[in-house]
């Protein structure tokens, strides 16, 4: 019996090796030359690009069982990041400025839970101190 092969241009690894390039050392060469400069322009674009694909990247992470299957995922996942990043698209920013008030809803709640848990150490570090 023949397994079923799936279809893809560049594979699983070359997928991943041009993705931590295009989607994480291009922006964060970017996001250097972002903070040398006094322009809030740039900034806004790599903040927005580092929201936008940190929450891509966690929402990746619980589907790819299933996104593996996907044919021609990984060629679209690049253009994906490619539009996200690329100045002439700025696909972050838009994501960002088309979906702002769903993104900080959803960071809100995040930044809650954050807090409870970096108050809990700092508190039992109150106590013993008292002790």
């Amino acid at each position: 019996s023949r397994s079923i092969k799936q279809q893809t241009m560049i594979g699983w690894w070359g997928s991943k090796f041009i993705a931590m390039i295009v989607g994480v050392v291009y922006p964060s060469l970017e996001s250097y030359k972002a903070l040398k400069t006094d322009d809030k322009d740039d900034d806004m674009q790599w903040l927005s690009y580092w929201i936008v694909f940190s929450l891509f990247t966690l929402i990746e992470f619980f589907l790819d069982i299933v996104l593996a299957w996907v044919p021609l995922y990984y060629e679209a996942k690049l253009i994906f990041i490619l539009w996200l990043a690329l100045p002439q698209t700025r696909g972050a920013t838009k994501l960002w400025t088309d979906h702002k008030d769903k993104i900080e809803a959803l960071y809100s709640v995040a930044l809650t839970h954050l807090e409870k848990i970096q108050a809990q150490p700092t508190a039992k570090a109150a106590e013993t101190k008292a002790e």
